[in-house]
């Protein structure tokens, strides 16, 4: 299952999984985005489906794990993907506004995170991983209402692994750095600036987050739980300020 799963990044992870052999149930708001996406997975040969579902609402996203369950039987991986995002000052940030995006990013990924514990996850064991944001130990402009709602995220992660793990769940989070072809990069803004300062010196791409997500779900991350892991091609631990030496730059 992946919310927010019809576009940028979490499309790119339900790609991957679904050429690694997953079936995929992609979930979100808008049903001609999700249905348009499910069609291209499967003219890729993947298994898909599509169910609308609003994250803010617990009893659609219950209405999710059922259709699941009906069809498959079972349901191993949960990418808590689907997320709100503007850039905004606070002076020029509403209550409202604020409200919005933690109850997307923060309630959302609790309600789906309780109920496919809840519903599958307890009973067979498996995977969940949040796509959070780098943003816990420092602070970003303009961004105050999705940092709080992200680190809130992380935290969320942690306790869940402490819990979940006695069931045969691991939890995880991976936090992105900017990443091309997202809408959220493009309410940003350019990521030409980034490209010059990241260390890598390269935006990223959803298949970069969805790599990370493949090595999360297999064996070869068996002992890693609970963990918040930046990729980001280095930009959260330094951003190249100067020029290097014997440039010209």
């Amino acid at each position: 299952m992946v919310t927010g799963g019809g576009t940028g990044i979490g499309r790119g992870i339900a790609e991957a999984l679904g050429e690694h052999g997953a079936r995929i149930c992609i979930a979100a708001r808008r049903a001609d985005v999700l249905a348009a996406a499910v069609e291209e997975l499967e003219a890729a040969g993947i298994q898909a489906m599509w169910v609308p579902c609003d994250v803010r609402e617990p009893a659609q996203v219950e209405a999710v794990i059922e259709a699941i369950l009906e069809r498959w039987g079972r349901l191993d991986i949960v990418v808590n993907n689907a997320a709100g995002n503007f850039a905004a000052p606070i002076e020029g940030l509403s209550y409202n506004g604020f409200k919005a995006i933690v109850d997307i990013d923060l309630r959302g990924t609790y309600h789906v995170t309780k109920a496919a514990f809840e519903g599958a996850l307890k009973q067979s064991g498996g995977h969940i991983i949040n796509i959070t944001a780098p943003f816990e130990r420092m602070g970003v402009a303009f961004q105050a209402h999705v940092a709080a709602a992200k680190t809130g995220v992380d935290s969320l992660t942690r306790t869940c692994a402490v819990e979940f793990g006695p069931h045969g769940v691991r939890v995880n989070a991976l936090a992105p750095g900017a990443i091309g072809g997202t809408e959220g990069m493009d309410r940003i803004g350019s990521g030409d600036e980034r490209d010059a300062r990241c260390p890598i010196g390269y935006v990223g791409a959803p298949r970069d987050i969805a790599n990370a997500v493949l090595f999360l779900c297999s064996s070869a991350a068996a002992y890693i739980s609970g963990q918040v892991i930046c990729v980001d091609g280095g930009a959260a631990v330094g951003m190249m300020q100067i020029a290097p030496p014997g440039s010209d730059a």
